[in-house]
């Protein structure tokens, strides 16, 4: 067992694929292919198996990947340091961002790492909060910007830093016939209000809907949206009203093509900065740094 074939196994663990997986390391597929072969030779098991999704780790080899990612975090590590020792361009880093704080949080940290010191290329992944958690923790993100919420097992294995809040409101069209209230929403009107929410399972969503339940009060929810951006969509066509972050959607706001409602006990959410416990590429790190000072 050598760090070549365990950057390969990652590799093809975080991309599910072994093609891509060679294209990702410089190498072509045989050759990557019988590196893997000799180090299951070596251990005696299967890494990997097939299925309609693509590649998947066996239960021994996810077990493997798992306790080997320090070692492989590690090494990757070192090498960065010696790149960038040698004053030559780092790695590149690869950020989530929960797609509903697109609007109010990528300007932001574009304008972050376009003055910090940090050459490095980026890549931008915006998705739901699901989703993002998930490619964390797969090692294909380093970081990520999402609202609160709780993906087991995932989050379980996962850093988080708070770095601001926002309010939860009634996001309404403006001709809904609540659009022009202005005081907070009692929670028994929700009983025949047509909802719209997010992720129900998780997050907000969840604690919302917990409340309301609480309360003795079913509302009717006539759609589930896991993108928040085709939440904002679905309520300006007049779909419904949709429980949201009021970040969302602060541009319709002010331009007046969405309304918000505040609702009674004001529930807030965190937004978070999150990346996996081992340790990050100075690089990284050093982004990490500069998106929890600059956002927070």
């Amino acid at each position: 067992m050598n760090d070549r074939q365990l950057r390969y196994a990652h590799a093809i663990w975080n991309e599910r694929s072994f093609s891509r997986a060679a294209a990702k390391m410089g190498v072509s597929q045989p050759s990557l292919s019988e590196q893997i072969r000799l180090l299951e030779e070596e251990l005696g098991f299967s890494l990997f198996y097939r299925n309609s999704r693509g590649v998947e780790p066996s239960a021994n080899g996810l077990a493997l990947l798992e306790s080997a990612a320090n070692v492989v975090s590690g090494m990757s590590a070192l090498k960065e340091l010696a790149r960038e020792l040698k004053g030559k361009p780092g790695a590149t880093v690869r950020i989530g961002i929960n797609s509903g704080l697109a609007q109010s949080i990528l300007p932001r940290v574009a304008q972050t790492l376009a003055a910090s010191n940090v050459k490095t290329r980026w890549e931008l992944v915006t998705a739901t909060t699901r989703r993002v958690l998930r490619l964390v923790h797969q090692q294909r993100l380093d970081l990520a910007v999402v609202f609160e919420g709780e993906v087991k097992p995932v989050s379980e294995k996962l850093l988080r830093s708070n770095l601001a809040e926002t309010e939860i409101v009634l996001l309404t069209a403006p001709a809904h016939p609540l659009a022009k209230r202005r005081e907070a929403l009692p929670l028994a009107e929700f009983a025949r209000l047509p909802l719209l929410v997010n992720e129900p399972r998780i997050g907000y969503s969840r604690t919302m809907l917990d409340r309301l339940a609480e309360a003795s009060i079913a509302p009717e929810i006539v759609g589930d949206c896991d993108d928040l951006e085709s939440l904002k969509y679905m309520v300006t066509s007049g779909a419904g009203a949709a429980l949201a972050p009021r970040i969302i959607a602060e541009d319709e706001i002010s331009r007046g093509t969405l309304r918000a409602l505040p609702i009674e006990g004001r529930l807030r959410v965190a937004i978070q900065l999150v990346w996996r416990p081992e340790p990050l590429a100075p690089r990284i790190e050093r982004v990490r740094a500069l998106l929890a000072k600059e956002l927070g």
